[in-house]
């Protein structure tokens, strides 16, 4: 395995050039493929079980610039885990960072990849239970030029923003479809 950086920057692109073991046990040529390097982000469902509320999140997303759709999207918080933190650690100071809201309780669903094929990125998802408030906040580190408006919504909004095709946010929906699934019983 040999692996070359080509970019350096807020992320970093790789060149790997691999072989590996096929499924009927002959080995393959050597493959060569670019990888982003991603990062290890720690996602979180800020809800209030006593207000049955959630808070999503709305900022402007690069990825979204060249595609038909408006590059404000509805998100759940999410951050990168800092060297030397662990994804419950970074999930908490997200959650306060992006919301305000300190979490009293804070829940492991999964971890995943969400895109293998051309990420290194890794995914821990977590609720956490906090005190949530009415109407919409505006969040952010100013050192990080992030720009995000924090808005409650009812278990109910949140549904139909979800089953209407509204939210683009893959952890978002995976999110969100966790919660209604295995989580929030009517």
């Amino acid at each position: 395995n040999n692996k070359i950086k080509l970019y350096d920057g807020f992320f970093q692109l790789h060149e790997l050039n691999f072989s590996h073991v096929k499924h009927n046990g002959d080995w393959n040529m050597d493959v060569k493929r670019e990888i982003f390097s991603g990062a290890e982000v720690a996602t979180v469902i800020p809800y209030d079980p006593i207000k049955k509320k959630i808070l999503l999140l709305k900022q402007f997303r690069a990825g979204v610039i060249s595609k038909k759709y408006d590059p404000i999207l509805t998100e759940i918080v999410a951050g990168i885990v800092d060297p030397g933190e662990s994804p419950e650690q970074a999930a908490k100071r997200e959650c306060f960072e992006e919301t305000g809201c300190i979490v009293n309780n804070l829940t492991k669903i999964n971890s995943y990849f969400p895109a293998p094929g051309s990420s290194e990125s890794y995914f821990h998802l977590f609720l956490a239970e906090i005190d949530s408030f009415d109407g919409e906040k505006i969040f952010g580190l100013k050192n990080e030029n992030e720009d995000i408006l924090v808005k409650s919504y009812s278990i109910d909004e949140v549904k139909d923003l979800l089953f209407s095709k509204k939210i683009f946010n893959g952890v978002t929906i995976i999110a969100l479809q966790w919660f209604f699934l295995e989580f929030y019983k009517d």
